[in-house]
């Protein structure tokens, strides 16, 4: 199996949803539950005003997943509450998005905060930063064009947000630092297009003339 390298956080960009609940363990009274949807497929949502993004059913695999730790606020200088590695952080991919289960511990008093604020509802959003590895554009001749994320090479972490996605889809808990990748992948999708039409229009020319050569049958 290759060595998985994590990406440089130039590459990171951050999705938001407000798919997720906390509840007690019945087992653990130290132990609290968050349950949540930090990964939806098959929902447009809108980027920066920029474009329409839907990320595909099967655009994530759970080799992507085997390294996640769950922040508050995407805050990486804190102490994560859970992480996969130590087994407090699991995800299942289902059809309708990767769903999650963190169990933090409650003797923590930052972790106690963040699963009471869940719990009451004053915190009800989920957001994830991850690398984008393969994508589909399509209307990039107009302004809003539309992106379709076909794969996902890397998932940081995921996080609790103050300000959630609006109806789950909709990208709000966003700061500017972070639509920077997203603005790049646009340009950089319109430049290929645009490459690719002057390939086009090269290709055609020397058709045109291969095909004026042969008829006068001379050279130029």
């Amino acid at each position: 199996m290759p060595k998985f390298e994590k990406p440089k956080m130039s590459d990171i960009c951050r999705r938001s949803f407000n798919h997720y609940e906390a509840r007690e363990n019945e087992n653990d009274e130290n132990v609290g539950i968050i349950e949540g949807v930090p990964i939806v497929f098959e929902q447009k949502t809108d980027i920066g005003g920029w474009f329409e993004e839907t990320i595909a059913r099967g655009a994530i695999s759970e080799d992507v997943l085997r390294d996640v730790a769950l922040f508050y606020n995407h805050d990486l200088n804190t102490k994560p509450h859970a992480r996969t590695r130590n087994g407090r952080l699991s995800f299942n991919i289902e059809n309708d998005g990767v769903h999650m289960n963190a169990r933090v511990n409650l003797d923590r008093s930052d972790s106690k905060d963040f699963y009471l604020a869940v719990r009451d509802g004053d915190i009800d959003g989920m957001s994830f930063m991850f690398r984008v590895e393969a994508d589909e554009w399509t209307d990039l001749d107009t302004d809003y064009p539309k992106r379709r994320i076909t794969k996902i090479g890397y998932v940081q972490e995921v996080s609790g947000v103050n300000y959630p996605a609006y109806d789950g889809t909709s990208i709000n808990a966003r700061t500017d630092g972070s639509l920077d990748s997203d603005k790049k992948a646009l340009d950089s999708a319109r430049a290929a297009l645009l490459d690719s039409d002057a390939e086009k229009r090269t290709l055609e020319l020397e058709k045109l003339k291969a095909k004026y050569l042969f008829k006068i049958g001379g050279t130029l």
